[in-house]
């Protein structure tokens, strides 16, 4: 990479003239140090700057050139990459003699920018830190002086290379017309916009050129979108007819007058005359009016489709709804339905509709508005040709199946993603990583955790792997199974830990969602969460039992289709959420605790909340601090397992999270921790309130039926039901495990829990029906050995014995293979019976 400035580029190494030049725009010599302006001499250095499209005679020709370094919102160097793939300094130069425009012979070209290089926005060094700040009003000028000295009087000001550098290259139709959405640069994309008052304040004689009157109602436009709150600032002529540019106005009136005229602000106009959008002339053929009005909004509006619905993005705004199904904090991006109303608005900012009036021999045009059958018509299609589909929105770099770090702002076609990294967030991650690179990652996350007290190296392994999934997310096929971070006992840091996660990646705290038990309730929030595109989400401080087939159904998918609440819409779209949650020694239901990855913490303190050895009182301040650095480590970790050609450790399968385990368990494990997977199985034993509760009840059955005669669902609720003067020892653990699996005294509920569980392995035992049935033909059931020698008394399982029918599946693998299916041809038949649990399965030739 070539430096931003040579030995010979002295930043306070001025030319007379260009001394002079700067002081006409009535820069101090604080403010010219601080930008680090300085003359270039060197025509060499000139070509070399600009990426060698000058001959050295033309170069020669310019004279000594006054160099205008660019500094991105951290204070680093603005780069691009040449045509060589090097990186060069985003440096623009004045040149002394300015060359002439080839095209227009009568133009002479006052500022020369690289070559190979995109538009690139020019941010004073004071101006710097308001840009993460949307409480902060923001001026936007053309030209770096004007910046400057807005900058230095306390205006926060962005300068721009032209009155259209604000907006990405945009693609040329037949005729030369650029076509597609107008989007701002990734400088500009970076900036807090939700509720800022910005105001765009071009020179005085805008009136008189209608291209930049154009600029400036397309660049309000754009940054109306963002959620900002846009006027324009008019600069009147001086009295002798000279044209004022904002540092001329400055320099003659002074910052009092000029906040006169940004306190006169009006919103922008619509200019009248240039006009490019296409035209649309409503008539009978409805077909051909839909089908232009879809091509007019695929060409000039920043909307996409997804999970058949036309969508936006936009910013959470500084105060949250209160009845949002997550609270997330302000600022968070969010993906919106685009409602009939909105669209209309669109129709008539991307083209001009007009109706035929008067007779055939002599009509004329007149402006009309949008018909409604028009906007209901497109409204309600679920295909958009030439609108861009939309996977998701994400404000933080992530990495993409091939390794690649996706880190520009924009959308990307490639990936469908839409990037807005925050201005200011510098991401450093070597190419190829060496293994003191990845040690060093793993050390510098390490530092913010290391006060934690995790139960084993793999809870910390685990924590790990949560903190890559939402950076790797795009980089695998599937879902990721939830993080689970549970403790001991309250205070011991579970939610901190978790919002460490979320500040190094997002530079926010997590969005939280309520857990419900009501299926329908959860139904519908998780329905929101996929149409609103969100990434990560907290479940917070679970209590009880946890997990339902909707929330393991969430889990294990990547795509979502519902019914979308109030309207007669489905949505069938993606479902990109990284589930987390918290708790103190949380129990699971079988199913969900087979979904999770578990991160356990446990204190020996009475009050962990006070405790006072740790390294940094306030983590996190810390973290937000220090989040480029930190995230730069975890995408390290990634890329440093691509680089390495993405190497296997012949790790377990864990199965519905196989496209996770194999990139980032995998990372994880490459990184030189421990794997992740093992906390599975203890956190089946340990949290898995079925699988202890069905010990529990075997345990009371075994005792209860020491001949193995079987007991019916009925005849256990009886010994529960109606206890004799001196009951058994087992007789409370039967209580509580009947009470634990039913909630009441039901003998139909209890059968129906038994069917469920039905020659599942507890712990080397099952329950299975007893060959027969009862009297009364209800299901017995008895206790069976899996596999190896029986207990005494017991019967064990032969792979010949028949078995019943199987009620159900057993979760997203579907049937229980321990369970053989119905015999090809055959049917099974059912008779019910009103007594508890007396439904008896018969199978039988059809």
């Amino acid at each position: 990479m070539i430096p931003p400035n040579r030995p010979g580029d002295n930043p306070v190494s001025l030319t007379p003239g260009h001394r002079a030049d700067l002081a006409k725009s009535g820069l101090t010599d604080a403010t010219i140090i601080a930008a680090g302006l300085h003359s270039i001499l060197d025509s060499s250095r000139v070509r070399e700057l600009l990426g060698d499209y000058l001959s050295r005679t033309t170069a020669n020709k310019m004279g000594a050139c006054l160099a205008f370094p660019y500094l991105d919102a951290a204070g680093e160097p603005m780069t691009f990459a040449n045509g060589d793939g090097t990186q060069h300094p985003f440096v623009r130069l004045k040149p002394s003699a300015p060359r002439t425009d080839k095209k227009n012979k009568d133009r002479k070209i006052k500022y020369e920018s690289p070559a190979a290089g995109p538009c690139r926005a020019y941010l004073p060094p004071w101006t710097r830190a308001a840009l993460a700040d949307p409480t902060v009003a923001l001026l936007i000028t053309e030209g770096e002086k004007k910046a400057l000295c807005a900058d230095q009087h306390g205006l926060p000001c962005v300068g721009l290379g032209g009155v259209w550098a604000w907006q990405k290259k945009r693609d040329r139709d037949a005729d030369g017309k650029g076509t597609g959405p107008r989007e701002l640069i990734p400088d500009l994309d970076g900036v807090a916009w939700p509720g800022r008052k910005v105001f765009i304040t071009f020179d005085s004689d805008l009136t008189d050129k209608l291209d930049v009157q154009w600029a400036e109602y397309h660049l309000a436009d754009v940054l109306r979108q963002c959620g900002a709150d846009v006027r324009v600032v008019r600069l009147p002529a001086e009295p002798d007819g000279s044209k004022n540019g904002l540092d001329d106005y400055l320099v003659l009136h002074g910052p009092d007058e000029l906040r006169k005229l940004v306190a006169a602000a009006v919103a922008p106009a619509r200019p009248t005359g240039g006009d490019d959008r296409p035209k649309i002339i409503i008539g009978t053929d409805q077909y051909r009016v839909n089908a232009e009005a879809i091509a007019a909004l695929a060409a000039g509006a920043n909307v996409y489709q997804r999970g058949n619905m036309l969508v936006r993005a936009v910013r959470t705004e500084t105060d949250p709804d209160p009845n949002a199904v997550v609270r997330r904090p302000p600022g968070s991006p969010v993906v919106r339905p685009l409602p009939p109303p909105l669209l209309r608005e669109l129709f008539t900012r991307c083209a001009r509709w007009v109706q035929l009036r008067g007779k055939p021999e002599k009509q004329e045009e007149v402006p009309a508005h949008p018909p409604e059958w028009c906007v209901s018509a497109v409204h309600v299609r679920e295909r958009w040709p030439g609108i861009r589909h939309l996977e998701a929105v994400v404000d933080h770099p992530v990495i993409l199946r091939d390794g690649t770090i996706l880190g520009a702002n924009g959308y990307d076609p490639r990936s469908q993603l839409l990037v807005s990294v925050p201005a200011g967030l510098r991401i450093t991650v070597p190419d190829r990583p060496t293994p003191a690179d990845l040690a060093a990652a793993v050390a510098a996350i390490d530092d913010v955790i290391q006060n934690f007290p995790f139960e084993k190296p793999e809870h910390r392994a685990a924590w790990f792997a949560g903190l890559l999934t939402p950076l790797a997310w795009f980089a695998f096929d599937g879902p990721a199974p939830l993080l689970l971070i549970d403790g001991n006992t309250r205070g011991c840091g579970k939610g901190l830990l978790a919002d460490v996660i979320a500040l190094i990646v997002t530079g926010r705290r997590f969005p939280v969602m309520s857990y419900t038990a009501d299926k329908e309730e959860l139904r519908k929030k998780i329905t929101s969460l996929a149409m609103e595109g969100e990434r990560l989400v907290l479940l917070d401080n679970l209590a009880g039992a946890v997990g339902n087939d909707v929330l393991d159904m969430a889990l294990t998918a990547d795509r979502w289709k519902d019914r979308v609440l109030g309207v007669n819409k489905v949505f069938d779209g993606p479902l990109n959420v990284a589930w987390y949650a918290t708790g103190n020694n949380v129990q699971l239901h079988a199913d969900t605790s087979r979904r999770c990855s578990h991160c356990r913490i446990e204190t020996q303190h009475e009050r962990p909340e006070l405790r006072d050895d740790v390294k940094y009182k306030d983590l996190r301040a810390h973290v937000r601090e220090y989040r480029g650095p930190l995230l730069s480590a975890a995408l390290t970790i990634l890329r440093g397992w691509f680089a390495a050609g993405t190497p296997r450790h012949n790790l377990a399968p864990w199965g519905s999270f196989e496209g996770w385990s194999g990139v980032v368990r995998e990372a994880v494990v490459f990184a030189g921790l421990p794997d992740p997977g093992e906390t599975r199985l203890a956190l089946q034993t340990t949290a898995d309130r079925d699988a202890m509760t069905m010990s529990a009840m075997i345990d009371a059955m075994e005792r209860m039926d020491p001949d193995r005669k079987g007991l019916t669902a009925a005849g256990i609720i009886d010994a529960v039901r109606k206890p004799s003067d001196r009951p058994p020892e087992w007789f409370e653990d039967l209580k509580s495990a009947v009470e634990e699996l039913c909630g009441k005294l039901d003998g139909r509920v209890l059968g129906y829990r038994f069917r469920a569980f039905a020659r599942r392995n507890f712990g080397g035992r099952m329950i299975d029906r007893a060959p027969g049935v009862s009297s009364n033909n209800s299901a017995r059931w008895i206790v069976k050995s899996v596999g190896g020698p029986a207990r005494a008394g017991s019967s064990p399982v032969s792979p010949a014995s028949p078995a019943p029918a199987p009620t159900g599946d057993a979760g997203d693998t579907g049937d229980d293979p321990a369970q053989p299916g119905n015999a090809k041809g055959a049917k099974p038949t059912r008779r019910r019976f009103k007594n508890d649990d007396r439904e008896h399965d018969q199978r039988g030739a059809k």
